[in-house]
C-alpha cells in the first residue's frame, strides 16, 4: 500500500467574498474552515501540505495546534492547477498516492475523504474525482458524461443550455498518483479571461493520454464550497434543501 498524503489548497484570492478576512479562516460551527478540513483529512493522511499564499502568516497561526503540516507558497495566485503544481517540489520524485482539497468545503466528512482514497486504490486508477448530484448546481462544473462515462467537466460559465441541465457537479475533491499528476498538470493551458491554469482542465489531459479515470458520487451537502459571506450565513439552509431534495 502505497503513502497516503493529503494537500489542502488554501493559495487563491477570495476575490468574491468580500470580506476582510480570508474567507477559509471564517468560523462555522466555532472552528475556522480550514480547520474543519484539517481535522476530517488528518486521520486518513500521513502527512499534510497545505498551499498559501504570500501572507500565510494568519493562516499558519490559525494552524498552530495542528503538528507537522508543511507550507507551499503559492507566490503569485495563477489558479487552482498551479496551486497543486507547486506541490511538486515535495512529491514528484516519490511514489505516493495524493488527497486533494480546497480549502474552504467545510462540510466534508473523514468518512468520504476515506471512501475516495479506498475507491481510487480499489479500482487501480490513475485520477478520481468526487462529484454529487445537486437540484440546483448553480456555477459548479457540470460532469458530463457519454454512454455513462466520464467525458470531462466544463464549467458552468462556459456552458451551453444543455449541459447546464447537468445534475452532476465536479465536488471539488480529487485523489491521484504523484508519478502522473504533475506531469498532466504541465501541459493544461490557460486561455481563458482570468488567465489562470484550472485543476478541472488536467481531467482533459488525463482522458488524451488513456489514464483511467474513476468518479465518486458523495453525498451532496459535502460538496458545499462557500464563495461569499452571504452562502456561509445560508449553510444551514442549502443544506436542507440539498437533503430534502435528494429524498424526493
Amino acid at each position: 500500500m502505497k503513502t497516503v498524503s493529503g494537500i489542502v489548497l488554501a493559495g487563491g484570492k477570495s476575490s468574491r467574498y468580500k470580506e476582510k478576512k480570508h474567507k477559509f479562516l471564517t468560523e462555522y460551527q466555532g472552528k475556522p474552515l480550514i480547520v474543519k478540513i484539517i481535522e476530517a483529512i488528518q486521520p486518513v493522511v500521513n502527512k499534510i501540505v497545505v498551499v498559501v499564499g504570500p501572507y500565510h502568516n494568519e493562516t499558519k497561526k490559525v494552524l498552530g495546534k495542528f503538528d507537522g503540516i508543511e507550507y507551499v507558497i503559492q507566490e503569485i495566485p495563477l489558479g487552482t492547477g498551479h496551486a497543486l503544481l507547486t506541490t511538486s517540489r515535495i512529491f514528484e520524485n516519490s511514489d505516493y498516492t495524493l488527497l486533494v482539497t480546497y480549502a474552504d468545503k467545510p462540510l466534508i466528512t473523514t468518512s468520504t475523504f476515506s471512501n475516495l482514497v479506498d475507491q481510487h486504490i480499489k479500482n487501480h486508477a490513475d485520477i478520481t474525482i468526487a462529484t454529487a448530484i445537486l437540484p440546483n448546481p448553480g456555477s459548479k462544473g457540470r460532469v458530463v458524461r457519454i454512454d455513462g462515462k466520464f467525458a470531462g467537466v466544463v464549467e458552468a460559465k462556459d456552458a451551453d443550455e444543455k449541459i447546464l441541465q447537468i445534475k452532476e457537479v465536479n465536488a471539488g475533491f480529487i485523489v491521484c498518483e504523484s508519478n502522473s499528476i504533475y506531469q498532466e498538470l504541465r501541459k493544461i493551458k490557460n486561455n481563458n479571461a482570468a488567465g489562470e491554469y484550472y485543476l478541472t482542465d488536467v481531467y482533459e489531459e488525463y482522458l488524451k493520454d488513456g489514464l483511467k479515470i474513476h468518479t465518486v458520487e458523495i453525498p451532496p451537502e459535502e460538496s458545499c464550497d462557500i464563495n461569499t459571506y452571504e452562502e456561509l450565513k445560508k449553510i444551514e439552509e442549502w443544506i436542507k434543501v440539498v437533503k430534502n431534495s435528494n429524498r424526493l
